[in-house]
């Protein structure tokens, strides 16, 4: 383990659960909590230059480079709130940005520690995809049946509504699972290969992925 604490990422298919249970890592273990895609609408948001690479990219309906991105990520985690540790939900999303990663992280004198794979099957997958919400003012998430607001339509943190998200749809969640196997499954290779791989079955209660990754990065 690095002597500066844990450092782990979580990969698996979209809707699986990750975002879940990396809060309960970065609370758990007092880690730095890093959303790849919160940071990246934080970058366009802000109309810095990374952040206007990524939405020209998105724009013209392919993905950002992976050198902006790395960017991206690397801003976050030299910071001194990550200095501790870190989890990350969202990056790397394919071998080659995982590579690049670990090299620059070797730069720094640290490594990851734990590539948490949460696996679960496509049936379920696609039912959790679908009953996905998210708050129309600050973006936080929501399910319809494994997460609900306290208050059916209203976001617990900002209060404004809930809404489903624009992109719920069958064709384009069966789309963004093509492409997760297409590009970002083969991680789990690579990390194998690395030793840091830690397989989990996401087709369980929240409570119990969680239980069971706490069990897997602490030995029993």
């Amino acid at each position: 383990m690095n002597k500066n604490g844990r450092n782990i990422i979580l990969f698996g298919p979209p809707g699986v659960g990750k975002g879940a249970q990396a809060g309960f890592l970065s609370h758990k273990y007092q880690l730095g909590l890093l959303s790849t895609g919160d940071a990246i609408r934080d970058e366009i948001s802000r109309g810095t230059e990374a952040g206007l690479r990524v939405k020209e990219a998105v724009e013209a309906g392919s993905f950002a480079d992976d050198k902006t991105v790395l960017n991206i990520v690397l801003s976050r985690i030299d910071q001194p709130s990550f200095q501790q540790g870190f989890v990350i939900d969202g990056f790397p999303r394919t071998v080659g940005q995982a590579v690049e990663f670990d090299r620059l992280l070797l730069d720094r004198d640290r490594h990851v520690d734990y590539a948490i794979f949460i696996v679960a099957p496509e049936s379920v997958v696609l039912q959790r995809l679908g009953g996905r919400l998210i708050c129309s003012g600050c973006g936080r998430t929501y399910h319809k049946q494994f997460h609900r607001p306290r208050l059916d339509g209203i976001c617990d943190v900002c209060k404004d509504p809930i809404v489903s998200r624009h992109d719920d749809h069958p064709d384009v969640h069966k789309e963004r699972l093509r492409t997760y196997h297409e590009k970002t499954a083969p991680l789990a290779d690579y990390y194998l290969g690395r030793e840091k791989l830690r397989e989990i079955n996401g087709d369980q209660t929240i409570g119990e992925v969680a239980a069971e990754i706490g069990r897997t990065i602490n030995g029993g």
